[in-house]
């Protein structure tokens, strides 16, 4: 049993890599000479659509129409999921603005200073506090990503330099979903009335609600935008690359909520790390990269690091303290025994 377990975590784990590697690589895919022709934001808004009713549909496979009505009721105190939602949409955008500025593999390899900002946002959200050692760890992270990024800005054909203003997009995208985390991860464990199906649905409306405003004001030339008549059409420059773009953002928001129920927080981290060694070997091996030995090194060294990182969070009892209880003779207890039984009344 413990055996097949064990099979079923690793394909689990597996799938959770596979999903977090292809998902910027069919971004990159659907550019043309390096630029997306579509609507950043329309693959996220159909995604999210997609979404609502695949939840939909589970819930009416669990309680028939009784659970597709829940997923439509918003109970007393269940707005916090349509806050949640929006901050998710907003990193939707910031992600698709990040990924049109720089290719998949950096992108995928800054996603790991989450480590650091998590860490900072939760010393001041939650009073939690890192060791010295995983201090350290995201430090010496933090550097190689920065190392990885010049390394590999300085290797690309046609690029002048660090995409500063993509590095800053993403850096904003993980402060963005490292928020809304925290918020999803203690509400969707909270509202036990309620069923995951309507959690999600509701996430869902309000990530579309939220992506249609952030589209009509950010991307106004096409629609949804307040310029009705002046935008172009919402599936304009829309090719089959934008359609899986779109399942792509589809299956790894459903897989991120429903998989990693069945992953620690070590083995999300590391598969997130493994992803970029995963993008960085299918863009050589598509012929849209060189091999580039340091590149390689430095994102070997980070999900080194980052596997350091969940294991220093581990705080094993002292074996000092372990060994002096063992020590604890028949004797010593009879002593206790007789002086707890002096103090008392």
């Amino acid at each position: 049993m413990a055996g097949e377990a064990a099979k079923g975590t690793m394909g689990i784990f597996i799938v959770f890599v596979l999903s977090r590697a292809l998902h910027p690589m069919v971004i990159d895919y659907s550019k043309v000479d390096g630029k997306m022709l579509y609507s950043k934001n329309s693959p996220a808004i159909m995604s999210q659509l997609l979404s609502m009713v695949f939840v939909n549909f589970l819930a009416w496979k669990e309680e028939g129409m009784k659970g597709v009505k829940a997923c439509w009721a918003i109970p007393q105190g269940a707005s916090i999921f349509i806050v949640i939602g929006l901050w998710y949409a907003f990193g939707d955008f910031l992600e698709m603005l990040s990924m049109g500025a720089m290719k998949g593999g950096v992108y995928q390899l800054l996603l790991q200073s989450k480590l650091l900002i998590t860490a900072v946002m939760m010393m001041q959200l939650k009073g939690t506090k890192q060791s010295d050692l995983q201090w350290s760890v995201l430090v010496a992270a933090t550097l190689a990503i920065s190392a990885f990024v010049m390394v590999d800005s300085g290797s690309s054909d046609g690029d002048s330099g660090i995409p500063l203003v993509g590095v800053a997009m993403v850096l904003f995208k993980v402060g963005v979903s490292c928020y809304a985390a925290v918020l999803s991860d203690a509400k969707l464990k909270g509202f036990s009335s309620m069923s995951m199906s309507a959690k999600l649905s509701l996430m869902s409306l309000s990530r579309v609600i939220a992506s249609v405003a952030i589209a009509a004001v950010m991307e106004p030339d096409v629609q949804p935008s307040y310029k009705v008549s002046q935008a172009a059409g919402f599936f304009d420059h829309w090719t089959m690359a934008t359609w899986i773009v779109t399942l792509s953002f589809t299956s790894k928001s459903l897989i991120t909520l429903y998989l990693l129920k069945s992953l620690d927080g070590i083995q999300k981290n590391v598969g997130e790390a493994l992803a970029v060694i995963v993008i960085f070997l299918g863009q050589i091996a598509a012929g849209s990269s060189v091999f580039n030995l340091c590149a390689f090194l430095l994102a070997l060294l980070v999900v080194i690091l980052v596997r350091i990182y969940g294991l220093a969070g581990k705080v094993a009892k002292p074996k000092a303290v372990e060994a002096d209880k063992g020590k604890l003779g028949s004797s010593d207890v009879k002593l206790v025994g007789i002086s707890n039984n002096a103090n008392s009344p």
